[in-house]
């Protein structure tokens, strides 16, 4: 794969803009801290990170939510996420639109 750098530890990635946004608005919100070149996950998340981990791994989570943030903020993050979804989905349509499924 050339990605474009003589760094073997980088590689080129596209997203979709909306994918792009979304990231960057987790971002802005706090999701990582530090400055560039020292960055690092927000500690509070780590234990939300670690439960999806499980999940990947094939555990079983349970989530609480001890108090709620601000409703519109919660709200854009969803709409963000199902826009990048839908946006995912539409770029990466196989030729006519049809679905091959692995049997």
């Amino acid at each position: 794969m050339n990605t474009g750098s003589e760094d073997p530890n980088v590689i080129q990635l596209s997203f979709s803009a909306a994918l792009a946004q979304y990231l960057e608005r987790v971002r802005e919100l706090g999701a990582v801290e530090g400055l560039q070149g020292a960055i690092q996950i927000n500690p509070t998340l780590m234990p939300v990170l670690n439960a999806m981990h499980h999940v990947l791994a094939g555990g079983e989570v349970e989530v609480r939510i001890l108090r709620g943030g601000q409703q519109e903020i919660v709200q854009e993050l969803q709409q963000r996420a199902v826009q990048a979804t839908q946006e995912a989905n539409a770029i990466n349509q196989p030729p006519g639109g049809v679905v091959v499924t692995a049997v």
